[in-house]
């Protein structure tokens, strides 16, 4: 199945779930995001994704077992685009030893993570992965990395 929707496009695996999303103006009102213009955001992950999750996988992650893998694709504000944070130029290749549980949201016993901010087409992004269990990381990014490979990104 293909996702299309907001300059994001994605193949999404047999077996994968997945969504393109903005928070609505009232969440954001609420503390989630700082302004009424929310970016979207990108979620895909190789099992089931829970109705109601944070931007960044709350919700998602602790439902993970060893063998899953959550994306997140979160946009920023197009003048982060320009800032050393987002420097990097182009959706990043992820790499098994990118991942450690300290890059987790939140440490869940096994969980690793990875997060890439990079530019693209004027856009701003931070890339965030959860993995299932770190100790499977060589197993589980080759299949990440082809999901990886079907997204594009384009101006809005």
């Amino acid at each position: 199945m293909r996702m299309n929707s907001e300059g994001i496009d994605v193949e999404v695996p047999q077996g994968w779930d997945g969504e393109i999303f903005r928070r609505n103006p009232r969440a954001a009102r609420s503390g989630e995001r700082d302004s009424e213009d929310t970016r979207p955001v990108l979620h895909m992950a190789n099992f089931a994704l829970p109705p109601t999750r944070g931007d960044f996988g709350s919700g998602a992650v602790e439902l993970m077992r060893s063998e899953n893998v959550l994306v997140v694709l979160f946009e920023y504000e197009p003048q982060a685009a320009g800032t050393a944070l987002f420097s990097s130029t182009g959706v990043p290749q992820v790499n098994p030893q990118d991942f450690s549980p300290s890059s987790m949201q939140r440490p869940i016993d096994g969980q690793s993570g990875a997060q890439y901010f990079f530019n693209l087409e004027g856009r701003a992004f931070c890339l965030y992965i959860a993995l299932g269990s770190h100790a499977r990381r060589n197993q589980l990014v080759p299949e990440l990395n082809q999901v990886l490979r079907t997204l594009r990104l384009s101006s809005r």
